[in-house]
This record gives structure tokens, C-alpha cells and sequence, in this order.
């Protein structure tokens, strides 16, 4: 087993650094971003609990002078150091709808198949890869709203339209690199990212990436097929991997469902191949200045998937090398962190309950959406970690205090307490307990374990109120 990334539950400090220039903004922010830890889940009236902080709070949302990127700041710098204490960084990629319903609201876009109001978020969540793998922050994201309807264009016109979502890949890589300084990360992308120009501009600019390949067709320089998928037909089988496959239910969208069929769980062996490609500039791109481009490419193909499944298989365009059973493996398991960034989707959207937010303007929104970043953040690494290195000492994710204050308060309800040397495991069923899960339910859900957590700082709070250990 790989050894696990050391985290702890000091929220504030992922707050704690802004600036904006005004005192008073600054407090505003510990004192909101303090409320909403405690109910994450909970609707900001609720969460307030008081007219007055109910005002303050929405004052300090709809402010122009704060900013998403502001609220963010120490966040992302925790972020950072985080990414400095582990060997090897990956950074998931991937957008998101939110969707705050049918209601219209001052300036919010559409979403929804133009049904209701909203915005899509695109997120960089960076990971720490290996046989444990731990979700270590966001380093950005970009909000992008469509508007109006701009009818169909040519290749040309799409790659000139500065408004273009396709940028965005480009930009938060570019962003997370300038976060992260001189740690070269790995950017981890779906099959939305396959562009022939966005990948020549991440090789032109030295950036390290695993995509997803949405379609094997290209055509290749050089090569008698003349297609990449017929060129990974033929290649040579270097490394076989057995990987669980979670469960997935029927996709009420057809788009979706031929790409992501209906599956059960199962433990799939996967037979791992790779091959070094030069592509030829199509049309599509033809505003890149790379006429070729030259990439590894890695094939995952379920060997013998069970009668009436659908083989799991993934083409992998990467910058990674290829030459070794240990090379195409560690390429597999970068691409295999980009699910996190799905799991910190729906800590946010299930979690935190932001597309239940009862903002009017698009501004107050966002400044909501980067309040609860670190909070979908907390959840899902505590939630990662139960699951993953469940054995691991509980020491890696509470402090010696709040495992006092947890025994404490289970023997206070009756349940029992913590053993004498917990595990990370104990620690989690014990918190979730706290927040009313019955473990014969099964693992707690994102609700029932952020609402524990938050019971259990707010006893360490008085804890420590009454030792004076603040």
C-alpha cells in the first residue's frame, strides 16, 4: 500500500489568509464561512440561525468588491503545500452543470437542456495518485454561462470566438501550473478535452496530461492503417491490472447512455497496450500551428468482461512514457484519479445542497459556490480516506482533541465508544454516528457524515472554550 497523504480537519485556515484590502470583508468571511462549516447542508437561514447574520451574510455575497478568486485564495494555497509533501501530484479536469432551477433569476444562463437557470463550473482538483489516492485541494475554477442562442458554426469561426468554452481546459491547466510552480503536475482530462489543438498547446508548452480519447479514427502519418484505433489493434499487450468497477444504473439521457451503459460491479481484468503516434492537423484545428503531432498512446480493454456486459475500455492520449509495463500502469492510474473530481461534484452538489441556494444574481452565486469549496473538499477527503485506508490510524484525520471529544459524546448517546487505538474507519463511523447514520444503513452518505463532522467541531469548540485552549 502507498502511504497516505496527512490531513486534518482546521477548516479555518483554508479561509484564514484572504485579503480583500478591508478589515471588515476579511472578519465577514471567517465569520459566514464558520457558519455554513457547521450545516453545510443546511440553507443559509438556517444556517445563520439570526436575522442579523442572515442579512450580513447575504450582504457580503452580493458585494462586488468580493470575488470568487479572493474567497479562494487561501484555499488554494493550502492546496499547494498539500501537493508539496507528496511524491507525485495529478490534476483532475472536468465541468459540471448547476442548476438552480426553472425560476428565472437576474443574469444566470441556461442550463438543462434550456429549461432552467444556471452556470457550469470547470474544476482542477488536484490528487495524490498511487494505491491511495487523496484528494489534496482545488487549485481554480471557471464559471462560464450560455446565453442566447449562436446557431451553428464553421470550424473557423469556433476557433476564433474568444467566448469559446473549449478554452477552458486550457486555461485552468494553465492556471494550476502557475499555482503549483515548479511541480509538473499531471493533467487528467475526459474525453470532452480530445482536441487535437488543445493538445498541441499543451506539448507546446511542456505540461504533462492523460486524455481520454473520444474517437480512434484519426488519421496517421506514416502508417499503413492509416487510423490510431487500428494501430492499438495491433499493439503489444504490456501490463494486465485488476481494477473494482462500481455498479452504474440507466442514463436518463440517450447522449449518455451509449458511452456510459448501464453496468454491474465487478472486479474486471484489464489487459493494458501502448503505441507512439504522429497525427495529422485536421481541419478542425486548422488555426493550431502544429501541422503534426507526435503522442503516446495507451489502450485499456477488458479481457473477458461477464455475459451481456460491455467491455470497459479506455484510449489514452498521453505525454507519458510508454516503455514499461511499470510506465503504462502508472499512466492507467493517473487516468483512474479523474473520478474523484466526480466524487467532489457531488460532495458539493449533495454535501454542501449549493444548487438549493436562494441567491438572485449570478455574482453572490459564485462568491457561494468558492465559499463551499473547501467545505466539498473536507467531506470528500474524509469520506476517501474511510474508504481507502480505512485502517490507517485516526490520527491522520482528527486531531488527539476531537477523538477525545468524539469518544466522549458517542458514550453520551449510549453508543459505543471509540476502541483505544481507532482507525480511520472507527473514527468515521463514529462521526457519522454523531450525525444520526445507523450503521446497519450502510456507508454513511454525504449529508449524514458532513452533519456529524460539523456536531463534532462545534464539541470540540466548547472543548476547548472551557480548557482556554484557543
Amino acid at each position: 500500500m502507498g502511504a497516505i497523504v496527512q490531513q486534518d480537519v482546521d477548516l479555518a485556515r483554508e479561509y484564514r489568509a484572504v485579503g480583500f484590502g478591508d478589515e471588515r470583508l476579511r472578519r465577514r468571511l471567517l465569520r459566514v464561512a464558520a457558519l455554513v462549516a457547521a450545516e453545510p447542508e443546511a440553507s443559509f437561514p438556517a444556517a445563520t440561525g439570526n436575522d442579523a447574520d442572515l442579512e450580513a451574510t447575504y450582504r457580503f455575497l452580493n458585494n462586488e468588491r468580493v470575488t470568487a478568486d479572493e474567497i479562494m485564495e487561501p484555499h488554494v494555497a493550502q492546496t499547494v503545500r498539500r501537493a508539496g509533501g507528496v511524491e507525485r501530484v495529478v490534476v483532475a479536469h472536468d465541468t459540471t452543470e448547476l442548476n438552480f432551477g426553472r425560476s428565472a433569476r437576474a443574469d444566470l444562463g441556461r442550463v438543462g437542456r434550456g429549461k432552467s437557470f444556471g452556470f457550469y463550473g470547470h474544476f482542477a482538483l488536484a490528487v495524490a495518485p498511487g494505491a491511495v489516492r487523496s484528494p489534496l485541494g482545488v487549485l481554480g475554477f471557471e464559471i462560464h454561462s450560455r446565453r442566447g442562442r449562436k446557431g451553428r458554426r464553421g470550424h473557423l469561426a469556433l476557433q476564433n470566438d474568444s467566448d469559446n468554452e473549449s478554452r477552458r481546459w486550457l486555461n485552468l491547466v494553465e492556471r494550476s501550473a502557475k499555482a503549483l510552480g515548479d511541480r509538473r503536475a499531471i493533467h487528467v482530462m475526459d474525453r470532452e478535452a480530445d482536441s487535437y489543438r488543445l493538445m498541441a498547446a499543451l506539448v507546446a508548452e511542456r505540461h504533462r496530461f492523460v486524455i481520454r480519447m473520444a474517437g480512434a479514427k484519426r488519421a496517421v502519418v506514416d502508417a499503413e492503417e492509416q487510423t490510431v484505433g487500428a494501430l492499438l489493434d495491433g499493439a503489444v499487450v504490456l501490463a494486465e491490472r485488476e481494477v473494482p468497477l462500481s455498479g452504474r444504473g440507466p442514463n436518463p439521457l440517450p447522449s449518455y447512455r451509449k458511452l456510459h451503459p448501464e453496468r454491474r460491479a465487478r472486479v474486471a481484468t484489464l489487459a493494458v497496450s501502448a503505441t507512439r503516434v504522429t497525427l495529422i492537423r485536421p481541419v478542425s484545428s486548422s488555426q493550431s500551428p502544429a501541422k503534426q503531432l507526435t503522442l503516446n498512446v495507451v489502450r485499456v480493454v477488458e479481457s473477458d468482461p461477464p455475459a451481456g456486459e460491455t467491455a470497459v475500455e479506455w484510449r489514452l492520449w498521453t505525454t507519458e512514457p510508454i516503455e514499461t509495463a511499470a510506465d503504462v500502469l502508472a499512466v492507467v492510474d493517473a487516468y483512474r484519479c479523474r473520478w474523484m473530481i466526480e466524487e467532489y461534484f457531488k460532495a458539493l452538489k449533495l454535501g454542501c445542497a449549493l444548487e438549493s441556494r436562494q441567491l438572485e444574481s449570478e455574482h453572490a452565486l459564485v462568491n457561494a459556490l468558492a465559499l463551499f469549496v473547501p467545505v466539498a473538499w473536507r467531506l470528500l477527503m474524509l469520506r476517501t480516506l474511510s474508504r481507502d485506508r480505512g485502517d490507517a490510524p485516526a490520527t491522520t484525520v482528527l486531531t488527539a482533541v476531537q477523538l477525545r471529544c468524539l469518544s466522549g459524546a458517542l458514550v453520551q448517546l449510549k453508543r459505543p465508544p471509540l476502541p483505544p487505538t481507532p482507525t480511520i474507519a472507527d473514527a468515521l463511523l463514529g462521526v457519522a454516528g454523531l450525525g444520526g447514520h445507523i450503521k446497519n444503513n450502510g456507508d454513511p452518505g454525504w449529508i449524514v457524515l458532513g452533519r456529524g463532522l460539523d456536531k463534532l467541531l462545534m464539541i470540540e469548540l466548547g472543548y476547548r472554550l472551557a480548557t482556554e485552549q484557543m
